[in-house]
């Protein structure tokens, strides 16, 4: 098999994001949790491309501008005539903080693993460093079962990641979720979950009994975010935390935890310990909460490395030269 030609390789839906900018207006933006990792990912150097499905809607030009902008590779990611584009709204919630509200029903993304023959896409997977996924297109992507033939087809061959990222509205029962765990944890190398995900799925409890239950279900290495607070690691044999960087502005928090992800996966991809990985993702996450919308627009390697020299205290960020 040749070496792999690109470094990150999502799953998602990409969606038109009206975010709330007060007096009852909105700014249309495009995201979506992939499309936001894969940007990032980006500004830290990493080459990706995208799986998925790609609506002819009137949100279609913008939103393939924006992803030419991003240098996402798309050859995986078909339009469909006659299907719309998910859309989502950003809105500041009574306790100050970001509410989501998603019209997405019938999107051309849920048709991803219908319209491209399997076997491409296994072998457009086998040709990267590392795939990217979440629980939300195993909730709206039609024919599921086929990621997981695609995980079992790629593991140990390309990493794999999952973030958890629970949206209620996605599951008539949370524990259909749940129930994937013990297909999931055999084929996954990283997962990564908030402390709001775990909350949602079990109600409250100590996030050291969390990362226990997941090292019991068979993840090798667990990830809690936890907003402002220390991140917890499970990794190379041992459990920590990683402090959090505090920054003097923050403007919109949407998309951080997915910076998260690729900061983790671009220093993963570098040959960095698990820590540092962490440190890496907790740095990346707080250089883009400093402008609007969810794809990182704030991201540098050279920002996100003055946030992260302090919490390692030793060595640098082993990235390329900014694009």
């Amino acid at each position: 098999m040749s070496e792999p030609s690109i470094d990150l390789v999502g799953i998602g839906e990409c969606l038109a994001e009206f975010s709330f900018i007060g007096d009852g207006n909105y700014s249309l933006g495009y995201s979506g949790d992939v499309l936001n990792a894969l940007a990032a990912a980006g500004r830290l150097g990493l080459s990706t491309g995208l799986i998925t499905a790609i609506g002819d809607d009137p949100f279609q030009v913008g939103l393939l501008d924006i992803l030419d902008e991003e240098q996402i590779d798309l050859t995986h990611a078909p339009i469909l005539k006659g299907k719309p584009n998910g859309v989502y709204f950003v809105y500041v919630n009574e306790s100050g903080g970001p509410s989501f509200h998603f019209l997405r029903k019938d999107s051309a993304a849920r048709e991803a693993f219908v319209c491209q023959p399997l076997s491409e896409l296994i072998n457009y997977v086998l040709s990267a460093h590392a795939l990217l996924f979440s629980s939300i297109p195993l909730a709206v992507m039609k024919e599921r079962e086929k990621i997981f033939e695609m995980l079992a087809a790629i593991k140990g061959k390309t990493i794999i990641a999952f973030d958890l990222n629970v949206r209620r509205a996605l599951w008539e029962d949370m524990q259909d979720l749940v129930s994937m765990f013990t297909l999931l944890a055999p084929l996954v190398d990283v997962l990564f979950v908030t402390n709001e995900d775990d909350e949602i799925l079990f109600g409250p409890r100590d996030m050291k009994d969390a990362i226990e239950y997941y090292k019991q279900q068979g993840f090798n290495q667990v990830i809690i975010r936890r907003g402002n607070a220390s991140t917890l690691v499970f990794g190379d044999g041992e459990s920590f935390q990683v402090p959090v960087p505090r920054v003097a502005s923050i403007v919109d928090t949407t998309g951080a935890g997915d910076v998260f992800n690729a900061g983790y996966i671009a220093a993963m991809l570098r040959g960095h310990p698990a820590y540092e990985c962490a440190a890496l993702g907790n740095a990346a996450a707080a250089a883009s909460v400093d402008s609007r919308g969810g794809r990182a627009k704030g991201v540098t390697i050279e920002r996100v490395e003055m946030l992260y020299r302090p919490l390692v205290k030793w060595g640098t960020f082993h990235g390329p030269t900014s694009r």
